[in-house]
C-alpha cells in the first residue's frame, strides 16, 4: 500500500514585505525586553528564596536530629551523674556547668516557646517535627524544581525568540521565492518493516539478554539524606562552630565526566586546597560534622589512581568532610586480594587517628552529583545505586561492592571482609551475607544522587574458587579481622595519600 503526501504550490504573498518584516521584528524585540525581565527579576529571584527557605528547613532538620541523638545518648548512659557541658555566656566566653537532673529538658517548640518535657516525650515530639520539616523539604524541592523548569522553558523561548529577526526574514523570502514541490510517494509497509526491525536491535535484544534490571529497589528519597547521616554532635567548642549539614559549596548537579580527562600535579592540588601531607583535609572556619577514612585497594594503576587523586580531592572538599585518603597496596608477590586489602587499611588508619566512619571505594569509580555526601549512615550503606557501565541500573539488589560506607562499630561487627578470597569475586557478596546475618539493612541513596562513571580499565580473570569459598561462608565466619595476618613493607606519606605497601 502506498500513500502520496502533496505539498502544495507557495503562493506570493500580497503584503508589502518590508513592513511584514519591520512589524515582526519590533514585536520580537518587545517580547524578548519582557521575557528577559520575567527571567531575571522574577524566577531567579523566587528560586533563589525557595532554595534559601530550603537550606533553613535542612538545618532545622540537622539540629533536631542531633538533639535526638543527644537525648538518646543520655538515656544510654547509666552512671547517673548528671551532664556536664558549657554555656555560653556570650562575647565567645563560656563556662562549665554541670546539670544533675537530666530526666527533663526544655524544647523550642515553635514562636520562641519552650516546653518543659520528659525525655521520652521529647523523643516523640522531635519524630513528629522531623515528619513535618521533611514534609516541608519534599513539598519545596517540588516547587525548586517547577521554578527550575520555567527558568529552562523561558530560556529556551528566549533562544528562539532572539534569532526570530533572521528566521522571519529567511521564512517569508524562502515563502516569497518557493516553486512548486512534487509529491512524494510513501511505502507504509516499507517504513513499518525498518521500524519494527530497529524495535528489535535497540529495546527487545538487550531485554532478552537481561540488561534491563529491576528498578524497584528502595532507596533513601533526596530529601531524606540529611537526616540518614551520621555526625558528630554536642558543643564544637570555644569560640568554634560546626558546619553545616549540608555544605554550602556543593552542587546538585550531574558532572559530567570525560574517561581521560588531564590530572592535576600533586603541587598545584596541594597548593589550591590546602591539602595536608597524607592526603588528609578539614575545614578551617568550622569543624566538620564528618570524620571518614576512605581506603582504597591498589596495584599498578597509576594512572587511575592519579585521576582518582585529582577529582576526589576537590570533591571531598566542596562537602566540608574531615578525611584521610588511604592507599593500601599490595606487592606483587601474590595474587591481588582486594578483601584483604580493606581489612588491612582498616586496622593501619585506626593507628593513625581515632575514627568511626570508613568508605572502602575502588579506585576507577568517581561519583558525579556533589548531594552523595562521603559520611556514613545509621545503617551500612551501598554508595553507587546507578553506575554508567550498568546503564545507570542496579544489577541485582545484593550488590554490596565498588564503594560502600560503613560505621567502624559495624565492620567490626562483622568481624570485616573474608581474607580468603585471592583474586577477582566473591568478597563483595561475602561482606553482604556477613552484613544479612548480623540482622543490619542495607541502605541506598535515591539513584539520583548515587551516579557514579567507571574508568575504563583491564578486567582480571574471575578467579575459579570464588564459589566454593563463597559458600564457606557461614561455616568460615571467624574468617576476617580476627585471623588478619599481614606484613607491612613500607608506610609512607605522600602530598595526597598515606601509603600502606603490604604483603598478605
Amino acid at each position: 500500500m502506498k500513500v502520496v503526501i502533496s505539498i502544495g504550490t507557495l503562493k506570493n504573498p500580497n503584503w508589502d514585505l518590508a513592513v511584514f518584516i519591520e512589524h515582526c521584528m519590533m514585536a520580537s524585540k518587545e517580547k524578548i525586553q519582557n521575557y528577559e525581565h520575567f527571567l531575571n527579576n522574577v524566577l531567579r529571584q523566587d528560586l533563589k528564596e525557595e532554595l534559601e527557605r530550603r537550606d533553613k528547613l535542612f538545618q532545622d532538620i540537622a539540629d533536631h536530629s542531633q538533639l535526638k541523638q543527644s537525648i538518646n545518648c543520655i538515656i544510654l548512659d547509666e552512671t547517673n551523674e548528671g551532664l556536664r557541658t558549657q554555656v555560653d555566656l556570650g562575647s565567645n566566653f563560656y563556662v562549665q556547668a554541670h546539670v544533675p537532673d537530666v530526666s527533663r529538658i526544655y524544647v523550642n517548640v515553635g514562636l520562641g516557646i519552650h516546653v518543659e518535657l520528659t525525655l521520652q516525650e521529647a523523643l516523640v515530639f522531635i519524630e513528629k517535627r522531623l515528619k513535618i520539616l521533611n514534609e516541608k523539604v519534599s513539598t519545596s524541592t517540588k516547587k525548586s524544581a517547577k521554578i527550575k523548569g520555567d527558568i529552562r522553558y523561558v530560556y529556551e523561548l528566549l533562544k528562539q525568540l532572539q534569532g526570530l529577526d533572521r528566521s522571519v526574514y529567511y521564512f517569508i523570502v524562502w515563502k516569497k521565492m518557493a516553486a512548486p514541490v512534487e509529491s512524494v510517494p510513501v511505502n507504509v509497509f516499507k517504513v513499518f518493516l525498518v521500524s519494527l526491525t530497529a524495535f528489535m536491535i535497540l529495546w527487545f535484544v538487550p531485554l532478552i539478554l537481561g540488561k534491563y534490571t529491576d528498578v524497584t529497589y528502595p532507596y533513601i528519597a533526596r530529601g531524606d539524606i540529611i537526616q540518614e547521616l551520621v555526625g558528630l554532635v554536642g558543643d564544637a567548642g570555644k569560640g568554634m562552630r560546626w558546619c553545616p549539614p549540608v555544605s554550602p559549596y556543593i552542587e546538585d548537579t550531574v558532572r559530567l565526566i570525560d574517561d581521560e580527562f588531564d590530572t592535576i600535579a600533586e603541587e598545584e592540588l596541594v597548593n589550591d586546597y590546602e591539602i595536608k601531607p597524607g592526603g588528609s583535609w578539614k575545614p578551617q572556619d568550622c569543624i566538620s560534622r564528618y570524620q571518614v577514612a576512605i581506603i582504597v585497594p591498589y596495584r599498578t594503576r597509576s594512572h587511575q589512581l592519579q585521576q582518582f587523586l585529582t577529582y576526589m580531592h576537590p570533591y571531598l572538599i566542596r562537602q566540608q568532610l574531615d578525611y584521610r585518603i588511604i592507599v593500601v597496596e599490595q606487592s606483587n608477590a601474590t595474587t591481588f586480594n582486594r578483601a584483604k586489602l580493606f581489612n588491612i587499611g582498616f586496622v593501619e588508619s585506626l593507628k593513625l587517628a581515632t575514627i568511626d566512619c570508613f568508605i572502602f571505594h575502588d579506585v576507577d569509580l568517581l561519583p558525579q552529583n556533589d548531594m552523595n555526601i562521603y559520611a556514613c549512615t545509621h545503617h551500612p550503606r551501598h554508595m553507587y545505586s546507578a553506575l554508567d557501565k550498568f546503564r545507570y541500573h542496579l544489577p541485582y539488589r545484593n550488590l554490596f561492592g565498588g564503594a560502600i560506607a560503613v560505621q567502624r562499630v559495624h565492620f567490626s561487627a562483622v568481624n570485616g571482609f573474608a581474607n580468603r578470597f585471592y583474586g577477582w569475586g566473591g568478597e563483595d557478596d561475602d561482606f553482604y551475607n556477613r552484613i544479612e546475618q548480623k540482622g543490619l539493612t542495607i541502605i541506598r541513596f535515591d539513584p539520583r544522587v548515587a551516579l557514579y562513571v567507571m574508568l575504563p580499565h583491564q578486567s582480571l580473570p574471575p578467579s575459579e574458587d570464588r564459589f566454593i569459598h563463597l559458600n564457606e561462608g557461614i561455616s568460615k565466619s571467624e574468617d576476617g579481622l580476627a585471623n588478619l595476618s599481614y606484613q607491612l613493607l613500607e608506610k609512607k606519606v605522600h602530598p595526597l595519600y598515606t601509603r600502606f605497601l603490604v604483603l598478605c
